[in-house]
C-alpha cells in the first residue's frame, strides 16, 4: 500500500552540484578524470549567453493524459566562467541565471545554477585552505516526478532550489619517514523556496537545512613500495539540523601493509568506533572494527584492494579495482560507511570516491536520518579516434539505523555515446534506466512493507554543430518515462544556441 506520506517514507533526489549542473553539451561525461575547464594563468572571464527555443509535452508529468500540458517556450541562459590560478592559488566559478517563458504563463520560471571551488596554499610543505559552493535544483517528493536532466523544466512544482557551502583548512607535512594530515571543514546546506510551498510536512521531513563539521588527522608511512606500511588516524563527524536532532560519529584506528610478493600485499585496518545502533548522537569510542585483505598491483596501470571486516552493523566488505589502457579506463568499487545526506551533498569529502565522475542521479533520502550507504558501481570508458562511449552500472543502498524511515534502493544503468561526425559537427547520446524502490525487496525482512517502488526511463540525443569559433547550434530530442506506483511520460524537442564572448 502507498501513502502519500508516503512523502514521509521515501526518497529526496538531491542534485549534487558536480553531477547535475545544467550543461550544453555531455562532454564532460567522458573524461576519464573529473576535472574543471582548462585554466588559464592569472585571471580569466568569459560570459556567455545561451538560448533554446523548446517544445515541451507534459510538462507538468500527469499521469492522466486528459491533464497534460504541452507547451512552446524560449529559455535564455547568460553565464559566466571565470577563473584565477597562480602558483599558490587556484579558484573557479561557473553560474548561469536560466530563464524561461512559456505559452502557459504559470510554468514561466527564472532558476540558477553555480558551482565553484577554490584552494589557496598558504605554505607549500604545511597548510593550505580549501572552499566549495553550489546553487542548484533539489527534489521535494520523488513519489512525483525526477529533475529529468537536471534541466529543471519537467514538475516544477517539485522542485526546490538547494545552496551548499564549505571550507576546509587542511594541515600537512612529509617528515623523513611519515606524512602528517590534518583537516577540518565545516559546511552548510540550505533548502530555499520554503515559502513558497504549501505543504510544510515536506520540509519539515526530507529537506532540513544542516550545520556539518568534519575533523581528520592521519600518520602514516612515507613509500607504497616499503616492505611495512602503516597509518594511524581519527575522524569527527557533527550535524546539526534545523528541524531534527543532530548526528555525531567517531572512528579512531591503524591500518597497516605487508608486502608478501613483488605484486601482492596483505593490508588490514582495525580500531574502534561510534556504535549508532545505540546511538546517534552521541558519539564516542565504544564499538570495535576490523578489516583484512589483499592489495594486488601488477603493474602501474592496475590496482586491486579487496577487504573483508566487521563493523557496528554486521559484516563490512570493500572493493576498488581500477584498470587503465591507451583506450580503455575501467574502475569498480564498493563501499560501505555510515552517512547522513546533508553531508553527502554538503562538504563533500570522501576520500575514496572514485576518479570517475557520478554517473548522474545519485539516491538521497531524509536528509537528517543516518544511514549505512552501501554502494557499488562499475563504469567503464572507452575512447576512439572519433569516438567516446561510457557505461555506468551502479546499485545504491541506504540501510536507515533507526526503524524510521525505511530503507532506499537504487539499481541503475547508464549508456552515454558521443561520435565526431566533423571537424565541427558531433553527435551524442545519453540513456538511463533505474529501478528505485523504499522499503526493502522482497525475501529481505518478512515485516518490511514496500512504500514507493518506480521505473525511470530517460533518453536524449543531441546534433551540435559548430557554427562559429565561438558559436554552437544544436538539435535535441528526449523522452522520460516512470512506471510502477506512478506513470506518466513526457518528451521535448529544443533547438539550442550558445555564443562564448
Amino acid at each position: 500500500m502507498r501513502y502519500r506520506l508516503a512523502s514521509a517514507v521515501a526518497l529526496v533526489v538531491a542534485s549534487s552540484a558536480h553531477a547535475q549542473q545544467y550543461e550544453f553539451d555531455l562532454r564532460s561525461k567522458f573524461e576519464r578524470e573529473v576535472l574543471k575547464k582548462t585554466m588559464q594563468p592569472g585571471f580569466f572571464v568569459q560570459p556567455r549567453i545561451e538560448s533554446a527555443l523548446m517544445l515541451v509535452g507534459n510538462i507538468n508529468l500527469a499521469e492522466d493524459a486528459a491533464d497534460e500540458v504541452d507547451v512552446a517556450g524560449i529559455e535564455v541562459a547568460p553565464g559566466i566562467y571565470t577563473s584565477y590560478l597562480t602558483p599558490r592559488t587556484e579558484a573557479f566559478l561557473d553560474y548561469s541565471l536560466i530563464g524561461r517563458v512559456w505559452e502557459e504563463d504559470d510554468y514561466d520560471e527564472i532558476s540558477h545554477r553555480l558551482n565553484a571551488s577554490g584552494a589557496y596554499l598558504v605554505d607549500p610543505e604545511w597548510f593550505r585552505v580549501q572552499a566549495r559552493a553550489s546553487y542548484t535544483d533539489s527534489i521535494l517528493d520523488p513519489t512525483r516526478s525526477s529533475n529529468y536532466g537536471g534541466m529543471g523544466v519537467f514538475g516544477q512544482s517539485n522542485l526546490s532550489e538547494m545552496a551548499t557551502a564549505s571550507v576546509s583548512p587542511q594541515l600537512f607535512h612529509d617528515f623523513s619517514d611519515f606524512r602528517l594530515d590534518a583537516q577540518y571543514t565545516y559546511g552548510r546546506v540550505w533548502f530555499l523556496d520554503k515559502k513558497d510551498i504549501t505543504d510544510q510536512v515536506i520540509f519539515s521531513l526530507y529537506e532540513d537545512d544542516s550545520t556539518d563539521q568534519q575533523a581528520l588527522v592521519s600518520l602514516k608511512t612515507r613509500g607504497d613500495n616499503r616492505g611495512t606500511t602503516g597509518r594511524l588516524f581519527y575522524e569527527w563527524q557533527d550535524s546539526e539540523f534545523e528541524n531534527t536532532v543532530g548526528y555525531r560519529y567517531e572512528r579512531a584506528g591503524a591500518e597497516a601493509g605487508l608486502r608478501l610478493t613483488r605484486t601482492l600485499r596483505f593490508v588490514g585496518d582495525g580500531g574502534v568506533e561510534s556504535d549508532l545502533d545505540e546511538s546517534t548522537v552521541a558519539g564516542g569510542l565504544d564499538s570495535a572494527f576490523w578489516h583484512a585483505g589483499l592489495e594486488w598491483r601488477p603493474d602501474e596501470r592496475t590496482t586491486l584492494d579487496a577487504r573483508y571486516g566487521e563493523r557496528f552493523f554486521g559484516d563490512s566488505w570493500s572493493l576498488s579495482l581500477s584498470r587503465e589502457t591507451r583506450y580503455v579506463t575501467m574502475r569498480v568499487s564498493y563501499v560501505e560507511d555510515p552517512d547522513v545526506e546533508t553531508r553527502r551533498v554538503g562538504i563533500n569529502l570522501d576520500p575514496n570516491a572514485p576518479p570517475i565522475e557520478n554517473p548522474g542521479f545519485d539516491l538521497s533520502g531524509f536528509t537528517s536520518y543516518p544511514f549505512v550507504g552501501k554502494t557499488a558501481m562499475a563504469s567503464v570508458l572507452a575512447e576512439g579516434g572519433r569516438t567516446k562511449l561510457r557505461l555506468d552500472v551502479y546499485n545504491r543502498q541506504r540501510e536507515y539505523i533507526n526503524n524510521f524511515p525505511p530503507d532506499e534502493e537504487t539499481q541503475g544503468v547508464r549508456f552515454n555515446a558521443l561520435y565526431d561526425l566533423g571537424a565541427y559537427l558531433y553527435a551524442e547520446f545519453d540513456t538511463r534506466y533505474e529501478d528505485i524502490l523504499a522499503g526493502r525487496r522482497e525475501g529481505d525482512l518478512s515485516e518490511a512493507v514496500t512504500t514507493f517502488h518506480d521505473y525511470d526511463w530517460e533518453v536524449m540525443g543531441r546534433l551540435t554543430w559548430e557554427a562559429y569559433k565561438n558559436l554552437k547550434v544544436a538539435g535535441e530530442a528526449g523522452y522520460l518515462s516512470r512506471s510502477g506506483d506512478t506513470n506518466y511520460t513526457g518528451q521535448w524537442l529544443a533547438v539550442r544556441f550558445r555564443y562564448d564572448f
